[in-house]
């Protein structure tokens, strides 16, 4: 998984877009700050978790099939 950052105004809704590098995130922040008057964070990802509700087998036989 690539690292990415996002940016979250206190007070304000939940973080939407998904910035690729910190000087992006940063500028955002800044733009936000200053629009709002209320403090930004610039937040990075530490560990992603999935819930996969599928296991698939690949259950062919070895030889070739008789049809």
């Amino acid at each position: 998984m690539k690292t990415f950052y996002m940016v979250f105004v206190e007070g304000c809704g939940h973080p939407t877009y998904k910035h690729e590098s910190m000087d992006s995130a940063e500028n955002e922040a800044k733009r936000l700050a200053t629009l709002f008057k209320k403090k930004a964070y610039v937040l990075c990802t530490i560990k992603s978790i999935e819930d996969n509700h599928y296991i698939i087998e690949d259950c062919r036989p070895d030889d070739e099939l008789p049809f």
